[in-house]
């Protein structure tokens, strides 16, 4: 699923955006780096989509250690949050992948 305005908002008013835009370079070779690995594993030739990443990325942040103590701290417990994040980290490199 894409970012949606609502979870851009919802993510700025709790301090996800300027957290993502402090290690933006480390968020960006995260992303690259899944992308990379769906790449060498799904089918030869095949299409990878924003929601395959997505999908890679969410099992990659649920134990990130940074992550989490971020969401930690700022009571973020709702596993959306962690999806909602994906998507911005997608929004917000997909185009310098291509």
């Amino acid at each position: 699923m894409a970012l949606t305005l609502e979870a851009e908002q919802r993510m700025r008013d709790v301090g996800l955006i300027e957290y993502y835009e402090n290690d933006a370079e480390s968020w960006f070779g995260m992303v690259r780096d899944t992308r990379e690995f769906l790449i060498s594993k799904f089918p030869h030739g095949s299409l990878i989509r924003r929601d395959d990443v997505a999908k890679a990325l969410v099992t990659v942040l649920e134990v990130h250690e940074g992550f989490k103590d971020f969401r930690h701290g700022q009571k973020l417990r709702p596993k959306y949050w962690i999806r909602d994040y994906a998507d911005l980290l997608i929004d917000r490199t997909w185009d310098q992948l291509a």
